[in-house]
């Protein structure tokens, strides 16, 4: 993620002040080692700065933690954008005239909520394209316009951030909805329930079949189970025949992994609980706690009775003992859905502590409820509690693996990175979305032994150079890149702005350089035809059709797909694509450049009769006519570099008559692994073979073959 260089600066001043303060401390030790050592008591000066120095302390930590969470905000609006290609598609595989207008594009939002916002977001969005939104012409038979309107809006409050999805479509039928959720048993007869539960609910859906939009009942399930991940509420406004809105209610995240926390004492044992959860501290008499007949016990709190367990007994560890049996300290701590009390030893003070969580297997799941670990005052150790996991573990709710302490912490770590599909509009997964720290550790690791697949790929290649950081950073740059892209084209779509095209370029042809230092050679020869196809619209011999949009984004995802593999694997040509792309040049009239290495070679020249006469000069004067091919191996350097460069040393023995792919390709790019040249000189074949041998290190060549010709085609009506 991008820092900005504010930040940075208040980073800079802040180091500044924690090396001062640490002169500060260094010089006080060394006055109260001279007055223990000489038995000299402690003066008011003395004191005066041990509490400056505790104070400049306690500042700077507050400042460095506004600065790390300041440093985390990203603006909303770059989630946003990743909405517009697949609402597009939506759209039009709906037959739909769709509007999606955003607002709040400014709003900061953590980048753990930015990232997860995605998928349950992009659901909303279906739900409001296949469900909310009529056809053009029912909407015209209700007196709208024929474009139906998605707002997504995002509004930054004190304590949370909201996440609007609206539409001015046909609404909720509650009634319908109450009758399937009977049928399907989620609703018994003559009972009530809330609409949004039941649209919630998983597996619920109104639709008889599913289908590729939505039919399996995921979608606000998932979004449900994300806002309920970050302590969050879902509302629902339901105005029939004019439109649905659904709000999230997402507090903002107070921490990374610096906690307030109450401390207490279970034995020997200190627990720290996060203070947002803790609802309560009581001291009750042992004649105050009830019992059931199965022997649960129970107490009151404001008149609701709740279950009383045993916190140590909890979280794995032997019985809590009481100091005092006359009174029993009670915590009452608050999970995502329900309330419990915890018997404890002891009450501490409240304290602010930095969780260290522990790893994923570190404990099995008889003792869930352990975050991590914390150092409190003193020196002492402590366990960080996971409140929503203990919590569910006693009432018996489902546990969810990883959930992580109930604070931003754990939030940090549940970020998803983005997914192809859920970037670019394809099908989405009929699954809720799982954590994926452990995969990004092992990807990591495997980075080194990974980035040989592509050094070996392209052999003698300067690519080699490349270090792991060399490739992270491109691929980095890759993937924000891409995504901008998109962006761009889509507005391109709408608005032929020629700055648009222009940045557009710029774009493809950065995405192309980058592909190419990496030695994917698929993925750059797709992006340089994309720009020919652009460079078609710019020049007005195409026209900027939903068809050519369409194969522009695909391209546009195909190489993000690949960005994605890398350096795992090695991305291929996607056969399919590139016929699509040859599609719409052949019915444009367009020749199309041969690239591929075996058509080079069985492609026969066709020559005009000035060719033929500057080749029987050449031959008048004792040279000999070659047709030689030369193909090249994988490289750093782009293919019509390097063909530009091996066509550029044959002029200096001989003189070059005809080139497959011509000239004019290969100068505009058009250009694969091999090359076939027409051309005369005085070399004997012996001393050609040799001097291209001489050659072919310098130039990437893998294989070249020459042969003595006359035989030729003539084309009356090629160009000269």
């Amino acid at each position: 993620m991008l820092v900005r260089l504010e930040h940075l600066d208040k980073l800079l001043n802040l180091a500044g002040e924690v090396i001062i303060t640490s002169s500060t401390l260094h010089e006080l030790q060394r006055d109260m080692n001279d007055a223990v050592t000489h038995r000299r008591p402690m003066t008011e000066g003395d004191l005066q700065i041990i509490k400056a120095a505790d104070e400049s302390s306690a500042r700077i930590s507050q400042d460095l933690h506004d600065l790390v969470m300041a440093i985390r905000m990203v603006e909303i609006g770059e989630t946003f954008k990743l909405f517009r290609r697949p609402v597009r598609d939506l759209a039009r595989n709906l037959k739909k005239e769709i509007d999606l207008k955003f607002e709040g594009e400014k709003a900061l939002v953590d980048k753990a909520l930015a990232e997860r916002l995605v998928e349950p977001v992009l659901h909303m969005l279906r739900n409001a394209a296949d469900h909310g939104l009529e056809t053009p012409i029912e909407r015209l038979h209700a007196g709208k316009s024929e474009t139906g309107i998605i707002l997504l809006k995002a509004v930054e409050h004190e304590h949370e951030t909201e996440i609007v999805v609206s539409d001015d479509g046909r609404g909720i039928d509650e009634e319908k909805i109450f009758d399937k959720a009977r049928k399907l048993g989620i609703l018994h007869p003559g009972e009530h329930a809330d609409l949004l539960s039941i649209l919630c609910a998983s597996g619920f859906s109104t639709k008889e079949r599913a289908t590729d939009t939505s039919g399996r009942g995921v979608g606000l399930d998932l979004v449900s189970t994300m806002v309920g991940e970050f302590n969050g509420t879902m509302e629902l406004e339901n105005t029939p025949k004019e439109g649905c809105t659904i709000r999230l209610h997402i507090p903002k995240l107070k921490a990374v992994n610096i906690i307030d926390a109450l401390i207490v004492r279970c034995n020997e044992t200190l627990y720290a609980l996060s203070i947002d959860q803790v609802i309560s501290l009581q001291g009750f008499k042992p004649n105050q706690i009830q019992a059931t007949m199965d022997r649960e016990r129970f107490i009151k709190y404001l008149g609701t009775p709740l279950p009383l367990f045993d916190l140590s007994e909890l979280l794995g560890s032997a019985t809590t003992k009481l100091e005092n049996p006359e009174v029993v300290p009670v915590v009452i701590i608050e999970g995502k859905k329900e309330k419990i009390a915890c018997v404890v030893s002891e009450f501490l003070a409240p304290s602010k502590l930095v969780n260290v969580p522990l790893a994923k297997d570190a404990f099995n799941r008889d003792v869930m409820g352990i975050a991590g670990t914390c150092i409190i005052s003193g020196g002492r150790v402590g366990m960080t509690v996971d409140i929503n996991t203990t919590v569910a573990k006693a009432v018996g709710e489902p546990l969810v693996e990883d959930e992580g302490f109930a604070d931003a912490a754990s939030f940090s770590d549940a970020a998803q990175p983005v997914t192809e599909e859920s970037t670019f509009g394809h099908s989405m997964p009929d699954s809720t979305a799982t954590h994926h720290t452990q995969e990004e550790l092992i990807a990591k690791t495997k980075l080194t032994a990974n980035r040989d697949r592509i050094a070996n790929r392209i052999e003698e290649s300067s690519q080699k150079d490349l270090t792991d950081t060399d490739i992270t950073d491109l691929l980095t740059e890759l993937s924000r890149g891409l995504n901008e892209l998109q962006d761009v084209l889509l507005n391109l779509e709408n608005d032929k702005n020629p700055e648009l095209m222009k940045e557009a370029f710029r774009r493809l042809h950065a995405a192309k350089g980058n592909f190419t230092m990496l030695g994917v050679t698929a993925s750059a020869g797709l992006a340089h035809k994309l720009e020919t196809l652009l460079d078609f619209v710019r020049k007005d011999q195409i026209e900027m059709s939903q068809e050519l949009m369409d194969v522009m984004l695909d391209g546009v995802s195909e190489l993000n797909v690949a960005t994605k593999m890398l350096p795992q694997s090695v991305p291929g040509d996607n056969e399919s694509l590139l016929e699509r792309i040859e599609v719409i040049m052949r019915s444009l009239d367009k020749d199309v450049p041969i690239t591929d290495p075996d058509a080079v070679l069985g492609t026969t020249f066709t020559l005009v009769p000035t060719v033929e006469l500057q080749l029987l000069g050449a031959l008048k004067q004792g040279e000999q006519a070659y047709e030689t091919f030369i193909r090249f191996k994988q490289s750093r350097q782009a293919e019509f570099l390097v063909a530009y460069l091996t066509l550029r040393k044959l002029c200096y023995h001989g003189t070059i008559l005809a080139t497959l792919p011509s000239i004019g390709d290969i100068e505009n790019g058009h250009c694969g692994l091999a090359i076939k040249v027409l051309w005369s000189s005085s070399l004997k074949p012996d001393e050609l073979k040799d001097a291209i041998d001489r050659w072919a290190p310098l130039f990437n060549i893998a294989e070249h073959q020459s042969m003595s010709t006359t035989v030729f085609r003539y084309d009356a009506n090629a160009e000269i």
